[in-house]
């Protein structure tokens, strides 16, 4: 008993000396002030945040001005408060929401394999790129494998520009400003306005496509956005396979059997609004 006693302080030095040495103080002024914000969703003013966390009016100024420009908070410029924005609700939730998205997902991406014969995936999006969560692979012995984890360039992907398009506003267009367009094929789009027109055809038809824009030669995908219980797209379904096997004219059939199944894992996450026009005003 003695000896568990000794150890067990002791195995919590090094933690705690190492925390000592490498503590970033600000970096720790913003998480204390997001938790603050995070148990008030009424807000606080710049004053009542000085108040609350006894930090200089300058310091907290700088931080809540870093905070606005990055969309992680918001200011009603009418009351002064300031509250968390849905960008940094998004972040707190997307752990669990992936976990959940994933464990939920793969009957549905089953069955649309099984309806497509082709490679599914399950796809979402951090920041400025996309990103693979999960996949089923196709029937057919010339298939398109990825490893979960891969990440790719919004701009030419099908389920970049289907969850882009049903972004909040704002939101968008911050991950738009951020975005580079290079290009990778001749159907590259790299031209920030003319990506917005495409976008814009997405929030029209539900879904979005990939006509071999991206590094891999002819490659076509459909894809369809997934939603949360807060008309939030966490993801999307993409339908991928070589252009000789789907080709350009059977994208409305294939964005058919996508849009159905994605839009019965959104019912199941919680999503109950399923609206044809589904773009953000």
């Amino acid at each position: 008993m003695k000896l568990n006693k000794k150890k067990t302080p002791n195995a919590l030095i090094p933690k705690l000396s190492t925390y000592k040495r490498y503590r970033v103080p600000s970096l720790e002024r913003v998480l204390l002030m997001l938790e603050v914000l995070a148990h008030t969703p009424h807000g606080l003013t710049l004053m009542e945040l000085v108040h609350e966390l006894k930090i200089p009016k300058a310091g907290a100024f700088r931080i809540i001005i870093t905070l606005l420009h990055h969309n992680y908070v918001q200011k009603n410029d009418t009351t002064g408060k300031i509250t968390l924005s849905r960008k940094i609700l998004a972040l707190g939730n997307s752990a669990i929401c992936q976990y959940n998205m994933i464990e939920e997902a793969l009957p549905f991406m089953r069955s649309l394999r099984d309806n497509t014969g082709e490679t599914v995936q399950l796809n979402t999006h951090i920041g400025c790129e996309g990103v693979v969560l999960e996949q089923v692979p196709s029937i057919h012995e010339i298939r398109i494998v990825v490893d979960p984890g891969t990440r790719f360039g919004l701009h030419c992907s099908a389920s970049g520009k289907a969850i882009l398009a049903f972004l909040p506003e704002k939101e968008r267009e911050q991950i738009l400003a951020d975005m580079t367009f290079p290009r990778f094929s001749p159907a590259t789009i790299t031209n920030r306005n003319e990506f917005r027109k495409e976008l814009a055809w997405v929030r029209k038809t539900g879904y979005g496509t990939d006509r071999a824009e991206g590094i891999v030669v002819g490659l076509h995908c459909v894809s369809a956005p997934i939603f949360d219980q807060n008309m939030y797209p966490v993801g999307a379904f993409t339908v991928t396979a070589p252009a000789a096997r789907m080709p350009v004219k059977s994208f409305s059939k294939v964005a058919a059997s996508v849009m159905k199944h994605s839009e019965e894992l959104s019912s199941k996450l919680g999503y109950k609004v399923l609206n044809k026009d589904r773009s953000n005003k």
